[in-house]
């Protein structure tokens, strides 16, 4: 006598196109949680820090660490090094911030009547282009100031960036005295006092 075995359809779990179907959508839906996961994560612990007030200095400011080097350039294509063996004023924006003008235009007020320390303007930005960078000084009245493009983001870790129109003031060996968001002139001069400059 011969036993003839029947198969019956696999499960939606088994092996088969549909329990391969079922797998990829668990991975899928699996990978999508853990991303999700990571950006709530993210967001919290970045979120979890008010932003400060306009010009308040941040707890970062007089830390012991020494600043990354750079150079900038001046609408006149002369090099500005930072720190440069002399006290810097570093200001983060783009082109493209609305609210960035004003935080420029007060380093280039602080430059006109503290001018013994190197003013830079660090566009951050990395879609927009040297000329875009030029307009936006030019539009606001501080096109005195040097400017550095950080296309590939090195310079706004290494300073721990976290908002637009941030400046950071360093003593003249690049440790940073203060960090504010939209300063004054006036608060940019006290912190350049504090880092050196009579």
């Amino acid at each position: 006598m011969t036993t003839t075995s029947t198969s019956t359809p696999s499960s939606a779990s088994g092996p088969g196109p549909a329990g391969g179907l079922r797998r990829r959508w668990l991975t899928i839906a699996g990978a999508a949680l853990v991303t999700l996961l990571v950006l709530a994560v993210t967001y919290t612990a970045l979120s979890s820090q008010p932003d400060p007030a306009p010009g308040a200095a941040s707890s970062t400011a007089g830390s012991s660490k020494v600043a990354t080097a750079f150079t900038a350039s001046t609408l006149s294509d002369e090099e500005v090094p930072v720190p440069g063996g002399k006290p810097s004023v570093v200001f983060f924006f783009s082109a493209t911030c609305g609210t960035c003008g004003p935080g420029a235009r007060a380093l280039a007020e602080a430059q006109a009547g503290t001018p013994d320390a190197n003013y830079v303007a660090v566009d951050i930005d990395p879609n927009e282009s040297v000329e875009d960078v030029r307009e936006f000084l030019t539009a606001n009245d501080a096109g005195t100031l040097a400017y550095a493009r950080d296309t590939d983001a090195a310079l706004t870790r290494a300073y721990e960036l976290t908002q637009l129109s941030t400046a950071v003031v360093l003593d003249a060996s690049g440790t940073e005295v203060y960090r504010g968001v939209d300063p004054t002139p006036t608060q940019i001069r006290s912190a350049l006092s504090k880092a050196g400059v009579e």
